[in-house]
């Protein structure tokens, strides 16, 4: 009984999601259009397109971020299945402009298989974006990576998207009463992020689809790829946004620049290195020179200093959160006889001058080990406390992942192909309102 009520509310959420879907607009009749006669005068099915506005993306987000994730991924299921129902890859291109077409024009060109591109030049219109996946796949995004989520989006002003960067917000004077007022003004330094293209092609054959079907598996090999594409894209960008370089090709996954890559944009490893950073070492002593907590609290106060910003939260690799929870273990108190006692601790936040800052684990490896040239050569990772009203994300197309899907046989093979791209780049227009952490490895 369990099982059916929950497929029933289930059911009710995806009719729920296609009412929301968007407006459709009726193809125009022709001007002076003929009578119709015989044949012709039978009822004939109307054309049409359907988009989703901004207004329709924010309220399926809202409605969807109730839903557990087990229930998303059911309904991305269910969605997926509902063939024709994508927005003309050409339509789609136009509605975003000169930028939007020049960008995927970069993507087709530099990454997709010939056989795609080929299927992309031509007019068919076979192509379609499946908008109506897009809000299903930010919010399993999201969850897949948390940072993204809080982080800012700005569509971006170009094919590289040029920000004022605040270095210095300028001072005021005190005046007499019938003095003149003195001019002055913040220091911007003027800055680009590219907005960059990733990508990824997945797809299963005909023939695999049948297998699993007649085989009564249980499970559809079209959607496990179509969710291994979007942990890869997460993947991808969490790598980037923490510990890439763009512009330096003497970076590598093992200085503090990051790892080099032309076609993507930098990340703040190297972006908040300064001499503001605080430098620990766990090793030493836990409550005095190797305090996480201190080092932490040090490095707000250096942002403090600067007169403005807030950080809102930390963002660090697993293994450092769980270093400074064992920091701590020595520290319990006996709540009582009426709570129940359980070994460790597990520290979710930490205190700060500004107050309590959250701990989020950023997971893998998106925040890595690197030689610090700037701390003896050591071996480090980062925590970084970021003001995040400062940072934003430009992107083109759409905030979150967009889904292209390829209908099978289209590129001459039994394969039903997708392509989940996006494009984004990151913009800190106040570095020096967060900061970073090194914690030195053993």
């Amino acid at each position: 009984m369990d099982d059916e009520v929950t497929l029933k509310t289930l059911q009710a959420s995806l009719d729920e999601l296609r009412e929301m879907v968007g407006a459709q607009a009726e193809t125009p009749a022709a001007l002076t259009p003929a009578e119709p006669v015989g044949i012709e005068a039978q009822a004939t099915p109307e054309t049409s397109r359907t988009f989703m506005s901004p207004t329709d993306m924010f309220a399926m987000r809202q409605m969807l971020r109730q839903k557990s994730t087990q229930e998303l991924h059911a309904m991305f299921a269910m969605q997926a299945s509902q063939k024709n129902t994508g927005v003309p890859l050409e339509a789609w291109l136009a509605a975003g402009g000169t930028s939007r077409s020049a960008a995927y024009e970069s993507m087709v060109t530099s990454g997709v298989d010939p056989q795609v591109t080929k299927l992309l030049d031509t007019g068919g219109g076979a192509a379609l974006i499946r908008q109506d996946l897009e809000p299903i796949l930010y919010e399993l995004y999201v969850r897949e990576f948390p940072a993204w989520g809080r982080m800012g989006k700005e569509p971006a002003n170009g094919l590289v998207h040029t920000y004022q960067q605040l270095t210095d917000f300028g001072g005021a004077v005190f005046m007499g009463e019938l003095g003149t007022v003195t001019d002055d003004e913040s220091t911007y330094v003027r800055q680009t992020t590219n907005v960059a293209i990733v990508a990824t092609r997945r797809g299963v054959s005909l023939k695999n689809q049948f297998a699993a079907l007649q085989s009564g598996s249980g499970f559809n090999p079209e959607n496990l790829e179509l969710q291994g594409g979007l942990r890869a894209i997460a993947k991808k960008m969490q790598d980037q946004i923490f510990s890439g370089h763009a512009t330096d090709s003497g970076g590598t996954a093992a200085n503090e620049l990051g790892l080099y890559d032309a076609n993507a944009f930098t990340g703040l490893r190297s972006i908040l290195n300064s001499v503001r950073a605080v430098n620990v070492d766990p090793a030493t002593d836990p409550d005095t020179t190797g305090s996480i907590r201190r080092a932490l609290a040090d490095a707000a106060t250096q942002i403090m200093q600067q007169g403005g910003g807030k950080p809102g939260i930390i963002w660090a690799n697993p293994w450092e959160i769980e270093e400074f929870s064992q920091q701590q273990e020595a520290k319990q108190r006996w709540p009582g006889p009426a709570v129940g006692i359980a070994p460790g601790t597990e520290v979710d936040g930490v205190m700060t001058p500004f107050g309590r800052l959250a701990l989020g684990p950023v997971p893998g490896d998106s925040i890595g080990a690197y030689t610090a040239t700037t701390y003896s050569s050591n071996s480090v990772r980062d925590m970084y406390l970021l003001d995040e009203t400062s940072i934003s994300m430009p992107y083109l197309g759409s905030e979150g992942p967009t889904v292209l899907d390829i209908p099978i046989g289209i590129a001459g093979q039994l394969t039903h192909l997708y392509i989940i791209f996006g494009m984004w780049g990151l913009a800190v227009k106040a570095p020096i309102f967060s900061n970073k952490v090194r914690v030195k490895q053993a």
